[in-house]
């Protein structure tokens, strides 16, 4: 599905980085491959939150370089198929996102379905898992650290949460990590908000943070503090700070 000279379903970073820590941005792109002609949506739609998640990247690069920890990066926007649904998940792919229909996600075929998932999900989830894998072999106590970003306003409701942390298995461990984001940055961070890991259930977090002796969050930061370099710079030094007591 993709040209030789588009970039590739994944890009990693610092994948030697001995952190403890593995990161990973499911959403870090809002590019369309050109086999797919911007699935019909204009350029102004692929800018908004429904193809990516706005700023995650940038603070991911940026907590990669202060924890001297490797990350993954997706390559592609998740109305190409969504990386962290399982393959079973009607929101694999979506017909129509936050009231925008997709003309490029509707009437296709068990053959182009299965070629999105090859191209994309399962080669980035290969890799995913290589990762984890060297993490999990050469850690104590490894962790998984998921960097998303939401909208501000979903469905007409304004969303009171600077940050929020979701967890399902990992209690003990997200309850750390909200007390200290709560302490260094005075924000009020959502505790499975602002929406529940399990609904829809994140591919990411059962299928690597269920491993044995794993923690696992996924980190969610409100999109209007993140939207620039300075706020993403602010954000990644406040997540440094409270997460670098909780590694060791």
């Amino acid at each position: 599905m993709l040209d030789r000279q588009e970039p590739p379903p994944y890009r990693i970073v610092n994948e030697q980085g001995p952190a403890p820590l593995l990161i990973a941005c499911d959403h870090a792109e809002n590019a369309v491959p050109n086999s797919l002609d911007g699935l019909g949506l204009s350029a102004a739609h692929l800018r908004r939150h429904i193809a990516y998640d706005i700023g995650a990247k940038q603070v991911s690069l940026l907590l990669s370089k202060r924890f001297d920890a490797p990350l993954l990066l997706s390559g592609y926007s998740r109305l190409v198929i969504d990386l962290n649904r399982h393959l079973d998940d009607p929101t694999l792919i979506l017909e129509e996102s936050d009231g925008i229909p997709i003309p490029g996600n509707r009437n296709l075929t068990d053959e182009m379905i299965s070629q999105r998932k090859e191209t994309f999900f399962h080669s980035y989830h290969e890799q995913y898992r290589k990762m984890a894998g060297t993490l999990f072999a050469r850690c104590r106590h490894p962790v998984i650290l998921s960097v998303h970003s939401f909208t501000p306003t979903m469905n007409g409701f304004d969303r009171p949460w600077e940050m929020g942390v979701l967890w399902d298995r990992n209690e003990g461990f997200a309850k750390r990590i909200i007390e200290r984001l709560s302490k260094v940055t005075g924000f009020r961070i959502g505790e499975n908000e602002p929406y529940p890991a399990t609904d829809p259930e994140g591919y990411a977090q059962t299928v690597y943070g269920h491993q044995p002796g794993v923690e696992f969050a996924l980190l969610e930061i409100r999109q209007d503090l993140i939207a620039n370099r300075q706020g993403q710079r602010k954000i990644s030094e406040f997540i440094h700070e409270a997460l670098i007591p909780i590694l060791g």
